[in-house]
């Protein structure tokens, strides 16, 4: 048979010994590694990547937008969660967002659409933003750097400029027709009234945010304060307010980012640490969960056995997440009960048939709740734009950040003289009235993000996240049973092609033998087979780090998507 040429992609994997940041920008990882090169830690490193990335990623994330930090340090074997989410509005209800009856609007994870998408877009879909709180909080508590330092490379990259490249260019493009519906915005974007693009990478074109510069140099030099107390709010609030919004300058004055308890799981003999509540961490740990119940070290890699009982795990962890999570100042949230060895046995039971079930979340009583079951897995998931960064450093010291914007460029609002782009995150709430996740006033949003960190015997092992909206905590799990159940590198966890079942349909990697998409369909999944590319729809996009039993760090970042970098010292 004749042999044929067929185009793969690959990466090297970042090798150290004294620390490794794997981020989604290669300017984001570039000066966090710097930061570990001079001798800051794994947090300072962390800080200084996310703002970076905040001022050459805007697409993804931003000081609009809000995140979660997770820590763990291997020699004192603490774990903790820097909290900094979105929080709507106090005056938010379900009545600001009325149902238009008709088909779900994709951009909102299969949620039924508002009349005018007001939730997806514009001044009406913001919250409150929490990115400059929670840095600050971050470095406050368990950073060597000063806030001053920190911000400095993102003040000067907003200030003179980062290269356009072509991603760049096509981030802007894909999405113009949203942008130039907002003149700071289009302003802001498009100086010259068109997308901004090199000619060549010898003389690249520039992108300057300088009143995204000003502000943060306010940041620096006063403190995240200064954002939420004074000036800014006050430009903020005035403009939300003239385009629909109804933000009070209260509203800014009592954001508090948090420090919290880590939800810590477990897989096969290692911890799972991770974020809690509404967020995507206690999905991540159920699934982990029900699938600790099999042996899956001795089921072949990515066969049809193994994949069968990840989707039957995860339809169960994500069913249980659309009942049950939600801000648990509002909604009584089940978790010591959802992730209780009897919860999580009788759970397996059902995982056991031999053919896909109609996968129900938990009931009330099984739970010790008194509130009903609100509907249903939507069949639609939409791969949300995020960013994450994963950092380790030679102390053991983990880190693993997700922020976001929450949709690609977030409401695609700018607030005039500050150059910040805000975040649409009333999009995360159900917009039916009466669900967990529905709309209320301070309340935060059933958030998608979930970094985490692995660990064995109290130390880190590895630092995993992912952009990518609903789809982060199937690639998570999977990159997990990687390492831990195949002993593969960071790199090759990553790249492993890979299911995921946030939705009713099990979408599989092109990738994957027919063999194996074939028997998965005998089992009667709804089986999609989708090609994986540089816009992660479909599968989310991982950056992360690994720790090997001497010491070694592995960097391992998501092959498709063009910018990722892991960068070792």
């Amino acid at each position: 048979m004749a042999s044929v040429s067929r185009w793969r992609l690959g990466r090297f994997e970042a090798i150290s010994d004294k620390g490794v940041v794997a981020a989604k920008t290669p300017l984001a990882a570039e000066f966090g590694a710097k930061v570990l090169e001079e001798g800051g830690n794994a947090v300072d490193a962390a800080v200084v990547t996310a703002a970076v990335a905040a001022v050459v990623e805007p697409w993804m994330n931003g000081f609009g937008g809000g995140g979660f930090l997770v820590r763990h340090d291997s020699k004192s074997g603490e774990s903790s969660v820097v909290s900094f989410p979105m929080v709507a509005p106090k005056s938010a209800t379900p009545e600001m967002f009325p149902l238009s009856g008709g088909t779900p609007d994709t951009d909102l994870f299969g949620w039924p659409s508002v009349v005018g998408g007001a939730n997806v877009l514009g001044a009406k879909s913001v919250c409150v933003p929490g990115t400059p709180a929670g840095l600050a909080l971050a470095l406050q508590k368990y950073g060597t750097y000063s806030y001053f330092e920190a911000l400095g490379p993102a003040i000067d990259l907003a200030r003179h400029g980062f290269p356009v490249t072509w991603h760049t260019s096509m981030e802007i493009a894909r999405d113009l027709a949203n942008l130039r519906k907002f003149e700071a915005t289009e302003a802001l974007l498009c100086p010259n009234g068109i997308v901004p693009w090199s000619a060549s990478q010898d003389n690249p074109t520039l992108l300057r945010q300088p009143d995204l510069a000003d502000i943060l140099e306010i940041l620096a030099k006063d403190g995240a304060r200064a954002y939420y107390e004074g000036a800014i709010a006050q430009k903020i609030v005035t403009y939300l307010n003239g385009l629909g919004a109804d933000f009070s300058l209260e509203d800014f004055s009592s954001y508090q980012a948090v420090i919290e308890d880590a939800l810590v799981g477990s897989y096969n003999g290692h911890g799972i640490v991770t974020t809690n509540y509404g967020t995507g961490g206690p999905t991540l740990v159920e699934s982990l969960g029900l699938l600790d119940g099999f042996d899956l070290s001795h089921v072949a890699h990515n066969s049809v056995e193994a994949l069968h009982l990840c989707a039957q795990a995860f339809a169960i962890a994500f069913a249980d997440r659309f009942a049950y999570l939600a801000d648990p100042d509002f909604v009584q949230v089940p978790i010591d009960a959802l992730l209780s060895d009897a919860y999580l046995d009788a759970r397996c039971e059902e995982m056991m048939q031999d053919r896909i079930g109609n996968l129900r979340p938990g009931t009330p009583d099984q739970l010790g709740v008194t509130h009903g079951l609100p509907g249903s897995m939507p069949d639609y998931s939409s791969g949300g734009s995020t960013t994450h960064l994963s950092v380790i450093d030679k102390d053991g010291v983990a880190v693993s950040l997700t922020q976001t914007l929450l949709s690609l460029w977030g409401s695609r609002v700018t607030v005039p003289e500050t150059g910040l782009i805000m975040n649409n995150g009333m999009m995360w709430f159900d917009p039916e009235p009466g669900r967990p996740n529905s709309v209320a006033g301070g309340k935060k949003p059933l958030a998608n993000m979930s970094p985490a960190i692995i660990t064995k015997n109290g130390e880190a092992v590895a630092a995993i996240g992912a952009s990518g909206g609903r789809r982060i905590q199937n690639c998570q799990a999977q990159i997990a049973m990687n390492l831990i159940d195949h002993g593969m590198s960071m790199q090759e966890a990553v790249t492993s092609p890979r299911i995921d079942r946030s939705t009713r349909s099990l979408y599989v990697s092109s990738r994957m033998p027919k063999a194996v998409v074939s028997g998965l369909a005998a089992l009667e999944h709804r089986v999609s087979v989708r090609d994986e590319t540089l816009f992660f729809g479909d599968f989310a996009s991982p950056a992360c780090v690994q720790r090997t039993e001497n010491g070694e760090l592995r960097g391992g970042v998501d092959p498709f998507y063009f910018p990722a970098t892991a960068q070792g010292i």
